[in-house]
């Protein structure tokens, strides 16, 4: 599980960049009888049963990552970017980053050091408004750097202490693995539904490859997998989960009750530990794209709990991704082993 949710994390996804989907597309031909990229860039898995007409079950997680686009470079060589995704400006000053120029440049985001804030060092920038610094000087960075270059999260994979793992992309890179890892468990076993596994693009921008993916899939059922929010100690208890508790539920009024009753029955009758995660309205995943898709899919939606998300600094609990792929397999044995 590490070695291959650190391969997944390194791969850059932001704003249409293929790495990531390359590397989860092979990963996934391990499991699957085909694998394609349809037109949007999700990247598309099928597992079948052999039986003709059996039902088709969806698991889905995004790939792609928070980023930015090149604006412009400056006179003085600094290189100004936009967000692609809900970055957390926070947490920018002096990330490493890498501009996807023809070659990779590295490059720091540029920190103004409090000696020289004038007071102002609690006041952020806008990210249009901070610069990235590459080392080169002006004339060097704009004859290789063009606005409409993407931007990523220099890779930063780091093993912590108990089981927890801390990287960029790992929203929703573990949920690809936790994905991966649930196909993993069913290798072996026959099933009477076919299974499509959908790594999406373009959810940190609006959902947008889900819903593609679900239209053109037209599944009987759908499961989503993506982060939630774990607790830190300035973060409201009553919003977030804990990390190592396990896999969080998700209720909301848009997510199938039937199929949320029985992932909790089947977590408690498998001995999984795991969290009940409520939202009154939407859920901010791609659960919610899949669930009105063509006609409408019955959906459910599992998330990992993490911390620091939409920062570089991204933090998970092995324990909790690989107790949503046992969930998921198990979930799915309960429901569409073969008689």
């Amino acid at each position: 599980m590490r070695e291959m949710l650190e391969q997944l994390c390194g791969a850059a996804g932001a704003g249409g960049l293929t790495a990531a989907a390359e590397r989860a597309a092979e990963f996934l031909r391990q499991y699957t009888d085909d694998v394609s990229l349809d037109a949007m860039g999700n990247v598309v898995g099928i597992r079948r049963c052999g039986a003709a007409g059996a039902p088709l079950l969806l698991l889905e997680a995004h790939q792609d990552e928070i980023g930015f686009l090149v604006t412009q470079v400056d006179d003085g060589g600094f290189v100004h970017v936009g967000a692609c995704g809900g970055v957390d400006a926070r947490a920018l000053a002096a990330a490493e980053v890498v501009i996807w120029a023809e070659k990779p440049i590295l490059g720091v985001f540029c920190s103004t050091p409090p000696h020289l804030s004038g007071g102002q060092e609690d006041k952020l920038p806008e990210i249009p408004d901070m610069g990235i610094d590459t080392g080169l000087d002006a004339k060097k960075a704009k004859k290789r750097i063009r606005p409409g270059m993407r931007v990523t999260f220099r890779p930063n994979f780091r093993v912590l202490e108990g089981g927890r793992v801390t990287s960029k992309a790992l929203d929703d890179r573990a949920g690809v693995a936790a994905v991966l890892h649930c196909l993993e468990l069913l290798k072996e076993d026959k099933l009477q539904w076919d299974i499509a596994a959908v790594f999406a693009v373009q959810e940190e921008l609006g959902c947008r490859g889900s819903a593609v993916a679900a239209f053109n899939a037209e599944p009987d059922r759908a499961i989503a997998v993506d982060v939630s929010f774990a607790r830190t100690p300035d973060a409201n208890p009553a919003k977030c989960g804990i990390l190592g508790k396990g896999p969080m539920i998700g209720y909301a009024p848009g997510l199938d009750i039937v199929m949320t009753q029985v992932l909790a029955e089947t977590a408690a009758e498998e001995k999984i530990p795991f969290q009940r995660e409520v939202m009154g309205g939407d859920t901010g995943t791609d659960a919610d794209s899949i669930a009105g898709a063509g006609a409408g899919v019955p959906t459910a939606l599992l998330s990992i709990p993490l911390r620091y998300m939409h920062t570089p600094a991204e933090m998970v609990d092995l324990a909790d991704v690989e107790a949503v792929g046992r969930l998921m397999a198990a979930y799915i044995r309960k429901e569409g082993a073969a008689q």
